[in-house]
Formats: C-alpha cells, sequence, structure tokens
C-alpha cells in the first residue's frame, strides 16, 4: 500500500511538473523596445515544431514567434504530431501539398533536428510553396548533418548563443522531455529561446534573418 501511495505521488508530482513548467514558459514576458522601420516579409514565416513529449509540449518556439509578430510579420505555427516519426513525416507531406494546391507560399524556420528529420522529404517533394528555410541551430547537441547537403531551396544557418542558466524546474522537465525521447539530438533549451539570458539576443538574430528574406521577397517580387 505504501509503495501505491509513493508511485501515486510521483505521478502527480510529474503531472504537476509538466503542466506547470510548460504554463510557466507560455507566460513568461519581456520588455524591450521593438526595432523601428523592419522592412515585411511577402510570405508569412511558419514556425515548424520539432519533437516533443509530455514535458515539453506547448509554446514549443517560446518568444520567437510574438518577438517577431510584435515587429509586423505575418506568423503561423505548424504543430506536427509529437514524436512518431511516421505521423509527423505524413502530416508533412499532407500539408505541404495542400499548399502547393492552394498556391500559398510561405518561409520555413525549424531546428536543425527536425530539418534533419526531413531531409529526405523535402528533397523528395520540391514544395513550391517554401520560399526559403531557416535553420535554427545551436553550438551545443547539433546533428552531424543538418542542413539539407544540397540546397534545393534558398537557405540559412541561425547559430544561437548557448546558456546553461535558466530556472532549474524549467530545465528539469527538458531533461525528463530528453529522457521520454532517448537516443534523439534534441535541440537546447537555449536554441529554443526558452533562457532568459539568451532569448533575446537569439530572438535578434532571428529578426535580422527576417528582414532579409523581406528583400529577398523585393527581390523576387513576382
Amino acid at each position: 500500500m505504501d509503495t501505491l501511495a509513493l508511485l501515486l505521488s510521483l505521478f502527480v508530482f510529474l503531472v504537476a511538473l509538466a503542466v506547470l513548467t510548460n504554463k510557466a514558459r507560455a507566460q513568461k514576458h519581456y520588455d524591450q523596445e521593438l526595432q523601428p522601420n523592419c522592412l515585411l516579409t511577402r510570405w508569412p514565416l511558419l514556425f515548424v515544431t520539432g519533437q516533443r513529449s509530455f514535458f515539453y509540449f506547448s509554446n514549443y518556439w517560446n518568444i520567437y514567434p510574438s518577438y517577431l509578430a510584435e515587429h509586423g510579420y505575418e506568423v503561423f505555427h505548424l504543430r506536427l504530431p509529437w514524436s512518431n516519426p511516421l505521423l509527423r513525416q505524413s502530416r508533412l507531406i499532407e500539408f505541404l501539398k495542400s499548399q502547393d494546391e492552394a498556391k500559398r507560399k510561405f518561409h520555413m524556420i525549424m531546428d536543425s533536428t527536425t530539418l534533419q528529420e526531413f531531409d529526405s522529404v523535402l528533397r523528395e517533394l520540391r514544395p513550391d510553396c517554401v520560399m526559403s528555410i531557416t535553420e535554427i541551430s545551436g553550438t551545443e547537441n547539433k546533428p552531424t548533418t543538418a542542413s539539407l547537403a544540397t540546397p534545393i531551396i534558398p537557405q540559412a544557418t541561425i547559430e544561437t548563443l548557448p546558456s546553461k542558466k535558466g530556472s532549474f524546474f524549467i530545465k528539469w522537465s527538458y531533461d525528463l522531455h530528453r529522457l521520454l525521447l532517448f537516443g534523439r539530438n534534441l535541440p537546447t533549451l537555449s536554441t529554443l529561446g526558452a533562457i532568459e539570458a539568451t532569448q533575446l539576443q537569439n530572438a535578434r538574430l532571428l529578426l535580422e534573418r527576417s528582414q532579409s528574406l523581406a528583400e529577398m521577397d523585393l527581390r523576387d517580387g513576382n
């Protein structure tokens, strides 16, 4: 009976940890003046979610999307299935084909692990809807092959600033996330914009990239 009570208490604690840390990341705010006169992209920015688990499922990209949206960019999310590779691939293929059929276009943003995961899909489909790919990478735990070996779409990599600081509970929850997805090379919290010490600097790198994409859209302008 004592063992059962202990296991039940542990289960309740882990559930509370997962819910509260996901909620805490979603509620993080930043006080920063906006950069004026940003050139905006013609096509929306599409953030693709990487692999998720119960300990990291909400607000995958943390402040990045809202930071760009507050500067005037049109931002969308493609929320793929949490971690099943076949379901994730199937959903991405379905999405890309539907966007091509609808003649929509966008700039795709994903982390290195996700880009590596969908390398073959992007090569085989060569979707017209994807105007560019921006890879968010970090110096820690970077996959050995991330960027498309022979880019078929305009592509650039943002090397985010690393940091080992941050909330103990958020880092602990992310460690459990890594444990559930054991063996997969996941991005760091700093890469995903979840660490306060570096999130604004990394968000500014993404803003600079967005302005470069806007210049590209302006040059192409058809």
